[in-house]
């Protein structure tokens, strides 16, 4: 699932250090949520008490004025987190890890800063935030899609985490050990000259995974293909089958307020 806002950091004399101003890029409408919630995989919800979101024009500028951060510390991520995201048009276009023991926050480009948590920590009791999600399956892009937009009209949907859908499927090829065959890399470098006649390299990869069938059986490397649909059935080798082909399903998280 990942998105990425373009930020430009604003440099300011102080007495005692140069502040970087987030979000200084941002450009605000009606369809614009600052949002500050604890990490949907953190099941005690820590650092609730922070959760808050801000939705008019007026107070996400007088956010982007006064949300600042410190100087560049070591890279460090707190777990359980805190997460300060940007959401437009129901997608997630920035997201910040927030350390508050630590005091200091990660940004979209993987620097961390020095940040007081004060200046967030009242927001709670003004602006009060509580949400739920979904993790829902998908077989195709388009079934996604479908699903998506539904939930656009639905008016407590916030934002979502959908799949790539990179590979339309995979399938198997069993290869006996051998001396040809000794070992999961040699195959990968077998395979790779024969899949290119029939896809780029970008559209498909090689895998081998420690699977049953693999751990069971140490006579025999069972490789996985992940591509398309035509891979599975234009490649031909000799002696050998290709099996088990499954369409990709993929998992997406879907966010709602409650």
């Amino acid at each position: 699932m990942k998105k990425t806002l373009l930020l430009i950091y604003i440099f300011s004399t102080s007495l005692t250090f140069s502040q970087k101003i987030l979000f200084d890029t941002l450009k605000v409408d009606s369809n614009t949520k600052i949002i500050g919630r604890y990490p949907q995989y953190d099941k005690k919800r820590t650092y609730e008490k922070f959760n808050f979101v801000i939705e008019d024009s007026i107070s996400i500028e007088n956010f982007k004025r006064n949300i600042s951060l410190g100087d560049e510390v070591k890279n460090s991520i707190e777990n359980p987190c805190f997460k300060l995201t940007i959401v437009k048009n129901y997608d997630e276009i920035g997201s910040w890890t927030i350390n508050p023991t630590q005091k200091s926050a990660m940004t979209h480009d993987g620097h961390t800063y020095k940040f007081d948590i004060s200046q967030i920590a009242m927001l709670n009791s003004t602006n009060p935030f509580d949400y739920v999600y979904e993790i829902k399956e998908f077989k195709s892009k388009s079934e996604y899609q479908e699903y998506l937009t539904a939930q656009k009209k639905n008016t407590t949907f916030l934002f979502d985490y959908g799949p790539q859908f990179k590979y339309e499927g995979s399938f198997e090829i069993e290869f006996k050990k051998s001396e040809e065959f000794s070992s999961p890399k040699k195959i990968s470098e077998y395979l790779e000259p024969f899949i290119e006649k029939i896809a780029n390299k970008n559209e498909f990869s090689i895998f081998y995974e420690l699977n049953e069938k693999n751990m069971g059986d140490r006579n025999q490397f069972t490789m996985k293909i992940q591509g398309s649909k035509k891979i599975f059935e234009k490649l031909k080798l000799k002696k050998l089958k290709n099996l088990n082909w499954q369409p990709t399903i993929e998992d997406a998280y879907f966010f709602y307020r409650k």
